[in-house]
């Protein structure tokens, strides 16, 4: 009979429809596992490649480290979760980074990498002002908490002419122009970093004050009595 046959048609369709929706829900659980294995594969590709840039960063900060002074106990705030590290960010907004170099300078180091201008910068072949952490580097740049960078000229006196021109392509200077100078920080040069804590690329120049060496000039004019007082005691020689 015709019902039978279309029965049996729409029975058989039935089954058919179950049996791929079946497979489908099969195939598709087999997918959600395969995505979640690889999900799995590069979460774990991440954490190690995360685990070796923070190695590679701890050597190369070891590296800087020998090539400098030893720094004093930190004794400034350090964001949490980076108190193992070699040089961790400072914990303090731009106005408290200006109240301890102006203050307690030292106070900084242990949050300073050195650094100076990049060969690529000075040969030409960048246009932009790059900077890469070196020992005997002239400038200080160091980590805020917010993740910026900011650059500071190393603390105390400049005697060379050479050592204010170099500052020149990060910093506005102003103030006295005979050498040496004390330098006195007003703001800070911003940098963006191009490779986490060895080379950034400078954004904003900063502005420094120059004043003329108290003690150093003291010292000039005692001198510079006793050449005259000394002058005069030989032209009263018979």
């Amino acid at each position: 009979m015709e019902s039978d046959k279309l029965y049996e048609s729409v029975k058989f369709l039935l089954r058919s429809v179950r049996q791929l929706s079946d497979r489908f829900v099969e195939n598709n659980d087999k997918l959600s596992r395969s995505f979640e294995a690889v999900r799995e594969d590069i979460n774990d590709l991440c954490q190690r490649l995360t685990a070796i840039e923070q190695d590679l960063e701890a050597f190369r900060d070891r590296e800087l480290l020998a090539a400098e002074a030893p720094a004093p106990p930190i004794s400034l705030p350090v964001p949490a979760g980076q108190e193992g590290r070699l040089i961790p960010a400072l914990n303090l907004p731009l106005e408290g980074l200006l109240d301890a170099y102006r203050s307690s300078p030292a106070l900084l180091q242990p949050f300073a990498r050195p650094c100076s201008v990049s060969g690529r910068s000075l040969s030409g072949e960048l246009k932009e002002v790059e900077l890469e952490a070196f020992a005997q580097g002239s400038t200080w740049m160091i980590e805020l908490q917010d993740g910026s960078w900011q650059l500071l000229p190393r603390p105390g006196v400049l005697s060379r002419s050479t050592q204010l021109q170099s500052l020149e392509r990060f910093f506005e200077i102003s103030g006295s122009a005979e050498l040496p100078v004390e330098l006195d920080l007003l703001q800070p040069a911003v940098a963006t970093s191009v490779e986490h804590g060895r080379r950034w690329l400078l954004t904003a120049r900063g502005r420094i004050g120059a004043a003329a060496d108290p003690l150093q000039r003291s010292l000039e004019q005692r001198l510079s009595t006793l050449e005259r007082s000394l002058a005069m005691l030989q032209q009263r020689q018979p």
